[in-house]
């Protein structure tokens, strides 16, 4: 049971802070403003109908969904998860699983630091720690347990829109009768590795519950794959002109030999003014020991801990 709480709480951090992994559609405008099995498909057309989901969700709203599910399956074991999640473009970020009625998982970010907590996650002897590290310490070369990538939950959800200058390529490809369109882009991790991220598309036009993007995947500078998501299903939230957030999904981690499925139900947009969202997206109301990835200690004991789960190398 340790391993496999163990690994949900990093697949939890992986796929709220590592990976583009959910669809962003709109039944209109399609691919490229026109119908996608009939029009011939441009970077700009393909990034103008990414971002026109995001505009649903406006700068001082946020996405909360209290009713998420996640079913791990570790070392060929199965594990069920109940979770509820917010959270805000460009980086606010709030998940908090549960397992048997106990505190299970927590993980959060917002426009300063990031932070996650496993309840299985610790050596013995010692609490499990809230771990946490600042995006100024990250971009310095600080090490951490995990590929991270701050922005990619918002991009996960399709509330954040794509950077239009950014230079990417379209590729049309055939797979046994599957046509497709894959976008991608090179980009640097905060690590500043070198990474590409790829969203296929359905070439042909799909509406809601089914999706455009049906597969999202993150591929180091070796072209092997960190991580990837296939989408099963997508619901409209908000009404006829809200936002396409992801129903079902199923994402996976080749090296870990580790599958989550997640599903997403009954999401709303909430208002979140600024000064809610302080309160919200932030850790000091976690009582947990916190441990500074940045700084390899425990807050407040001034030494460092060697026996912390982590360490930096």
């Amino acid at each position: 049971m340790r391993s496999i709480l163990a690994g949900v709480g990093l697949l939890v951090a992986l796929f709220a802070l590592g990976c583009n992994l959910a669809p962003h559609n709109r039944d209109n405008p399609s691919i490229g403003g026109k119908k996608a099995s009939t029009a011939t498909p441009t970077v700009e057309g393909l990034v103008k109908y990414l971002n026109h989901n995001a505009e649903a969700v406006k700068s001082n709203q946020a996405i909360n969904c209290t009713n998420l599910t996640i079913d791990l399956v570790a070392d060929g074991r199965p594990i069920g998860i109940s979770s509820r999640l917010v959270c805000q473009s460009p980086r606010n970020f709030r998940m908090s699983g549960v397992l048997l009625g106990q505190p299970a998982v927590e993980v959060g970010s917002n426009d300063k630091e990031f932070w996650f907590w496993c309840k299985e996650m610790r050596n013995k002897d010692e609490p499990a720690y809230l771990y946490h590290c600042s995006y100024d310490a990250l971009a310095r070369g600080t090490k951490i347990p995990f590929p991270f990538q701050p922005e990619m939950v918002l991009k996960a959800l399709g509330v954040s829109p794509y950077d239009t200058a950014k230079p990417y390529e379209m590729k049309i490809a055939d797979n046994k009768g599957l046509k497709t369109i894959r976008l991608s882009e090179q980009t640097l991790s905060p690590q500043n590795t070198t990474v590409k991220k790829i969203t296929v598309f359905d070439f042909h036009e799909r509406s809601v519950p089914y999706p455009q993007v049906i597969e999202h995947i993150l591929e180091d500078d070796k072209g092997r794959v960190i991580c990837s998501a296939t989408i099963q299903s997508t619901q409209l939230v908000g009404g006829p002109t809200g936002v396409i957030l992801p129903k079902q999904l199923t994402l996976n981690w080749p090296d870990q030999k580790l599958q989550m499925k997640m599903r997403f139900e009954n999401p709303r947009i909430v208002d979140m003014p600024e000064a809610k969202a302080a309160t919200v997206f932030n850790r000091q109301g976690l009582q947990y020991q916190s441990f500074d990835l940045a700084s390899n200690t425990v807050d407040g004991a001034g030494v460092q801990q060697a026996g912390a789960l982590y360490r930096r190398p």
